[in-house]
């Protein structure tokens, strides 16, 4: 009765550890970020609240993102990784006419260090698709100046908030070692709704999982 009672603990402990043991990953990728284009409808709305009239502007919504991210799967569809990412940054000019002429341009950079969990659903020994939830700690460095009538007003704003992200995404594994990641995330509210301004930020990026 004890041999069994212990061949069966071993049998247990054995397929614990199995079940549980994980392995250690990381991803490095690059891609494109987008603004949400209510950021410059913003920007617009506050310079007419002024009383800026003549008002034409210009939105670059678009720039280069990257991610470097360490992670660790506990089961094949469950992970979590955490890192830094970098949204890139995004720049707005204006010109106007009234009630003197002038002109605005400001610049906006987001960044930040993020965690996050990571359900994956294998479809093949090869493909997968993936799902995650996750919160970063986005800071957002404004700077703006302003001119006319032969002034010239400078700001530079910094603000760091906890926000929520999320994202979905597909990977292609060449080896139980090398495998090849597309995702989408979207970043939620990044910015202070009164230093800042708050405005949705997209990442489509393509990158290398290296596991470990």
């Amino acid at each position: 009765m004890k041999m069994k009672q212990m061949t069966l603990v071993s049998v247990l402990a054995v397929a614990t550890s199995s079940a549980f043991a994980g392995d250690w990953y990381a991803v490095g990728a690059l891609g494109q970020t987008k603004v949400d284009d209510q950021a410059e409808r913003d920007v617009n709305s506050d310079l007419i609240d002024l009383g800026v009239t003549g008002l034409s502007s210009s939105f670059d919504d678009k720039d280069t993102g990257y991610k470097l991210q360490m992670g660790y799967s506990f089961t094949p569809n469950w992970a979590v990784e955490g890192g830094y990412i970098d949204l890139g940054k995004f720049q707005y000019s204006a010109a106007f006419t009234g009630p003197t002429a002038g002109s605005a341009v400001a610049e906006v950079k987001v960044a930040g260090l993020n965690v996050a969990a990571v359900a994956s659903y294998p479809m093949s020994d090869q493909f997968e698709i993936f799902g995650k939830l996750g919160i970063i700690n986005a800071k957002v460095e404004a700077s703006a100046t302003a001119s006319g009538g032969g002034v010239t007003l400078s700001e530079n704003i910094s603000e760091t908030k906890v926000k929520g992200y999320w994202g979905v995404g597909a990977a292609y594994n060449f080896n139980k070692q090398l495998g090849l990641h597309l995702a989408w995330e979207r970043f939620n509210k990044l910015g202070d709704d009164e230093k800042t301004g708050e405005s949705d930020v997209d990442l489509v990026s393509l990158g290398l999982k290296l596991s470990f």
